[in-house]
């Protein structure tokens, strides 16, 4: 193949890989403003056992695409099923906390998850993290705290559920760092799914006078939450794999724009100053370590170079 040919192939894959990403984030953005309005009127297992259990359609297709035996064929059980954990206690802290602040804000705080990656995969996989990159999530958390903190939007019990929130997504991402050597994507977005399905049942059973029998209407944006769901997951693990993070990654940033538009249309809602300030500190440092990482990965290709 010419280089002119291989050139045109790799501007095409990251053209898709962006496709996909800015796919994914805007369903994402659905998936929590529709998880938002729900909230209000249903307990938050109930959502979660729901919109699990219709996210499984866009996953078996992935899943048979995949392959079947070789989605199935799980070599790490017990640390899927820790990631799995992790992911339900963020899930379920995230969808608690967005019942109590604005969308926007809630996704702002999201924003600080690359920070929360970086600082976990120095601390629990021995990553070297330089000090650029640590002054890079120092200042991103002081972002977090001014969006939590000066305006007052973010109630005390919302602000340690957000931030919980963080701290287990964070860790579960390190784990799917380490899991990704011997499990595929496939089996860890099932594996995750039938983990929310069967911990969210077993609270529901554990607490039958919290459910609460659907409107027609909401069994339809309960749906929806969980296509949402399962089709941003697609996109996402698609668009890493078509490109690279650093080429992909800063168009996740798309989905603070998209909970401002949908916090407006739908509540009325607008972030004020000390958000709007925070949520720019917390991009431009997740952006930094981003392009950090690139370029290290970069510098590390040319030095083993012959």
């Amino acid at each position: 193949m010419s280089q002119s040919s291989t050139s045109d192939a790799v501007a095409r894959d990251r053209l898709r890989g962006i496709a996909f990403m800015v796919v994914g984030v805007t369903l994402f953005a659905g998936h929590d403003a529709l998880n938002k309005w729900l909230v209000t009127g249903y307990f938050v297992y109930q959502l979660l056992f729901l919109r699990s259990i219709f996210s499984l359609v866009p996953i078996f297709i992935l899943v048979g695409r995949a392959g079947v035996a070789k989605t199935l064929a799980i070599r790490n059980f017990r640390a899927l099923l820790f990631r799995g954990f992790l992911l339900f206690m963020a899930f379920s802290t995230w969808v608690a906390a967005l019942d109590m602040v604005q969308l926007a804000d809630m996704v702002a705080v999201g924003m600080s998850m690359p920070l929360a990656v970086t600082a976990f995969g120095a601390w629990f996989l021995g990553e070297h993290v330089g000090a650029r990159r640590w002054v890079a999530v120092l200042v991103g958390f002081a972002g977090v705290l001014l969006i939590v903190g000066p305006s007052g939007e973010f109630p005390l019990p919302a602000t340690m559920l957000a931030l919980s929130s963080v701290v287990f997504f964070g860790m579960a991402f390190v784990r799917t760092r380490r899991l990704g050597v011997t499990e595929t994507a496939e089996t860890m977005v099932l594996f995750q799914v039938t983990v929310n399905i069967v911990a969210s049942g077993i609270v529901l059973l554990a607490l039958p006078e919290q459910w609460v029998a659907p409107t027609p209407v909401d069994w339809g944006l309960f749906a929806a939450t969980g296509l949402c769901a399962g089709l941003a997951q697609f996109c996402m693990t698609s668009a890493f794999r078509a490109a690279p993070l650093s080429v992909v990654a800063p168009f996740e940033y798309m989905g603070l724009v998209w909970a401002v538009v949908l916090g407006y249309v739908i509540w009325g809602n607008l972030p004020d100053g000390w958000s709007v300030a925070g949520a720019l500190i917390v991009v431009a440092s997740g952006l930094y370590i981003v392009q950090r990482e690139a370029a290290l990965r970069r510098a590390g290709r040319k030095a083993a170079l012959p």
